[in-house]
C-alpha cells in the first residue's frame, strides 16, 4: 500500500509527541505572590509511571534539578522540625508546599523533585515566588497605596437588607491565591481563613466593622469595612401582621379560658348548695309513737285500795 509522502511526514511528526512518555510531570503555577509575614500555600501535583514507588521528595530554591547536596527547604529524607516550609503533599500525586510567616529572603524560584525506585524527575519550570511588603494601614489615615491590605465588597453600598448576602474579599498587591487570611468582626476573630468571606442570611448580629489581616499578629490589617443590616419593609410588615394576629389569638384564648373557668365555678357552687341542702335534711328530728304495755302482775284493786268515804256529821 503506497502512502502519500505528505501524509507520511505528518504521521511521523505526530508519532514523536504521541510516542513520548507523558507520565513524568510536575504541575505548579508559573509565579506566586506572597505577602511578607503571611502564610501561603503553593499548589503542586505530579505524575510518574505506573508501578513505580516514590521513595524521596524534595523542594529546593534556585536550583535547576535539586540534585545531590543542593540546599533545600524540604527533604523527606531529612525533615526539619522547626522549618517554616511545610510539605502538605504525599508520595502519590500531591506535592503542595506551605510557607509559614514568609520573609523577604524567601523570594526565589522553587522546584520540586521526586525519586522513585526506577528513576527520578524534577519539574524544571519551577514556580517563581515573590515576597511583597505590605504597609500597616492602621498607621495611615487612608488606604490609597496599591500595596495596602483592603476589604472589598460585592455590594456597592454598606447597607444590606436583613436576609440578604454579601461577599467580602481581602485584597492587596498579591492575588491572594492560596493565602491564609485572618478575618475579624468588631475586633473579634472569625473562623474563616480564606481570602473571600461569605455572609448570607444576614441578621442584625452580622452588622459591624470587618477587617482582614495577613498574619495572626495583626501587624498587616486592613482598614475597617462597616456593614449595616436593616429590616426588610415587606418582612417587617408581615412580622407586624403576624404579631397582631398572635395577640388577638392570645386574647381570644384567654377569654375562652375565663369563660370555661367561670362555668366550672358556677357548676361547683351549684353542686355545693345541693350538698348543703341534703346535709340539712338528714339532720331533721324524726318522731315515733311511744307505746306503754300494761303490767301483767298488777292485781285488781283490793280493800286497801278502796276509798273509804266517811260522812261527817255535824
Amino acid at each position: 500500500m503506497k502512502m502519500n509522502p505528505w501524509t507520511l511526514s505528518v504521521l511521523l511528526l505526530l508519532a514523536g509527541p504521541l510516542g513520548a512518555d507523558p507520565v513524568w510531570h510536575v504541575e505548579y503555577p508559573d509565579s506566586f505572590c506572597v505577602v511578607e509575614g503571611s502564610t501561603a500555600t503553593i499548589p503542586c501535583s505530579f505524575t510518574h509511571p505506573a508501578g513505580q514507588r516514590v521513595e524521596r521528595v524534595v523542594w529546593c530554591p534556585n536550583h535547576e534539578i535539586c540534585s545531590g547536596t543542593t540546599p533545600n527547604v524540604y527533604n523527606s529524607s531529612n525533615v526539619w522540625d522547626d522549618s517554616r516550609f511545610l510539605y502538605l503533599g504525599d508520595r502519590v500525586r500531591n506535592c503542595t508546599l506551605k510557607i509559614i510567616k514568609t520573609v523577604k529572603q524567601d523570594a526565589a524560584t522553587y522546584r520540586f523533585r521526586f525519586e522513585t525506585n526506577g528513576d527520578k524527575y524534577t519539574g524544571r519550570k519551577g514556580v517563581r515566588v515573590t515576597v511583597t511588603v505590605v504597609k500597616n494601614v492602621r498607621l495611615t489615615v487612608s488606604s490609597t497605596n496599591g500595596e495596602d491590605v483592603k476589604v472589598r465588597s460585592s455590594v456597592t453600598d454598606n447597607v444590606v437588607k436583613e436576609g440578604g448576602q454579601v461577599t467580602l474579599t481581602c485584597t492587596s498587591a498579591c492575588s491572594f491565591h492560596q493565602l491564609d487570611v485572618h478575618w475579624y468582626r468588631n475586633g473579634h476573630a472569625l473562623p474563616e481563613t480564606s481570602p473571600a468571606l461569605q455572609l448570607s442570611c444576614l441578621t442584625n448580629d452580622d452588622a459591624g466593622n470587618y477587617t482582614c489581616s495577613l498574619d495572626s499578629s495583626g501587624q498587616k490589617t486592613s482598614a475597617p469595612w462597616c456593614l449595616v443590616v436593616v429590616e426588610d419593609e415587606e418582612k417587617s410588615g408581615w412580622r407586624v401582621t403576624v404579631s397582631v394576629v398572635s395577640v388577638l389569638l392570645a386574647v381570644i384564648l384567654l377569654l375562652l379560658a375565663g369563660l370555661v373557668f367561670a362555668k366550672r365555678r358556677h357548676a361547683q357552687k351549684k353542686a355545693s348548695v345541693v350538698n348543703q341542702k341534703q346535709e340539712a335534711a338528714s339532720e331533721e328530728v324524726s318522731y315515733s309513737t311511744v307505746h306503754f304495755k300494761p303490767s301483767s302482775s298488777r292485781s285488781a284493786p283490793g280493800p286497801e285500795h278502796e276509798i273509804v268515804y266517811s260522812e261527817v256529821v255535824r
